[in-house]
């Protein structure tokens, strides 16, 4: 399943889409769906240990393992802007059902939510295989009562 073709698509983001930056470990494209694989050095008791980029991104993420989507275009150790909350558009890998929960199986893609699998969202639209909706995202970053 392919990401959306014109990338990352953000309609509009409730006017907080809580964007975090990070470093890319692998080549990324805007609109994948990522999760943060660590943090490129210690992280001390003290918000001053952490620098714009230290947590590293990679592709791939599904199940539990999602933190948000890739917001632009990176390559390998470039920055990456990662989308944790808000609306975005992203491809159907089978028919989604607005109103209802998806997941996402590393497929870059949403499958509605009735397998077992991490709530990504809240599907607004509904749409096809292959055809594409609207999905405000869960609190990908936050605690799980901020769902």
């Amino acid at each position: 399943m392919a990401v959306n073709p014109v990338g990352y698509v953000c309609p509009f983001d409730g006017g907080n889409p809580r964007i975090i930056s990070g470093k890319a470990i692998e080549a990324i494209s805007g609109g994948q769906i990522v999760y943060f694989s660590g943090a490129s050095q210690p992280v001390s008791s003290g918000v001053n240990s952490l620098a714009d980029g230290d947590m590293l991104v990679a592709t791939g993420g599904s199940g539990d393992q999602v933190n948000g989507i890739a917001i632009e275009n990176a390559a390998s150790g470039g920055y990456v802007g990662v989308q944790t909350r808000g609306v975005v558009i992203m491809t159907a890998e089978d028919t989604v059902t607005n109103g209802l929960t998806v997941i996402c199986t590393g497929s870059d893609a949403v499958l509605a939510g009735v397998t077992a699998g991490h709530v990504m969202g809240r599907a607004l639209t509904s749409a096809g295989s292959e055809g594409y909706a609207l999905i405000s995202l869960n609190n990908l970053w936050g605690n799980e009562n901020d769902r």
